[in-house]
């Protein structure tokens, strides 16, 4: 199924850009907000490290890059950029383990050993990297919105409604008959709790989606783009 429907976006999006960015830089709060941006995006750095060919060294590499990242005012230079937060911080990556890569090469021939050449350019990116990157990031946007749908069940008292129906939000074709029997509602009931809790979760994905992006026509361009990569996984 698809929470977009490739028109209109069905969620009025607010006036704010880049808002979770612009947290960065109020005080405390903004070093709580740089804390939860990269716990959040702590996955997808690693994994696209992994990705670009540093297994073994992956952690240490994304560690290495949040730090620098931080101390270069990185996510406050994102939004200057323009552009989405993952395409830029997916850029920032390859940058860094590029300079990786050239350290050690240099590292190494300086004392005797045998060292990988690199070109002076930067390598064209990877497809199959930057599926396996995006993909990461997609989940994260994912998880956030459904621990926030969940969050609006468990305030009405209806979390085991939303544990049997966060399979089917996604899915194509699901038994509501068969769902509806072990909860004792109709289907009809069920099936329309199922689409608001879709237009929900659309409502919530997009909102996430906006904290990163510049306006609604990006915002809808990258919710489309995360969603397809979703069903490749």
């Amino acid at each position: 199924m698809s929470l977009t429907n490739g028109h209109t976006p069905a969620f009025a999006f607010p006036a704010t850009r880049w808002s979770r960015v612009a947290r960065t830089r109020e005080g405390e709060a903004g070093t709580r907000a740089l804390e939860e941006l990269c716990g959040e995006y702590w996955q997808p750095v690693a994994g696209y490290v992994r990705a670009l060919g540093c297994v073994e060294e992956a952690e240490d590499i994304a560690q290495d890059f949040f730090a620098l990242f931080l101390k270069r005012e990185g996510f406050q230079r994102a939004q200057q950029e323009r552009g989405t937060l993952r395409s830029y911080l997916k850029s920032a990556i390859r940058h860094h383990v590029w300079h990786w890569r050239r350290d050690r090469s240099t590292q190494r021939r300086g004392g005797g050993h045998d060292a990988e050449e690199l070109d002076d350019e930067l390598p064209a990116e990877d497809a199959e990297a930057d599926l396996a990157y995006d993909q990461e990031w997609a989940l994260v946007v994912l998880e956030k919105a459904l621990a926030e749908l969940r969050a609006g069940y468990e305030r009405r008292g209806r979390v085991e409604l939303y544990e049997q129906l966060k399979p089917t939000l996604l899915a194509e074709n699901t038994d509501l008959d068969a769902l509806a029997s072990r909860l004792g509602i109709t289907r009809n009931a069920l099936a329309v709790e199922q689409h608001r809790a879709r237009r929900r979760l659309a409502d919530l994905l997009r909102q996430s989606v906006l904290e990163t992006t510049n306006d609604a026509a990006e915002a809808e361009e990258e919710l489309i783009h995360l969603l397809r990569v979703l069903s490749r996984t």
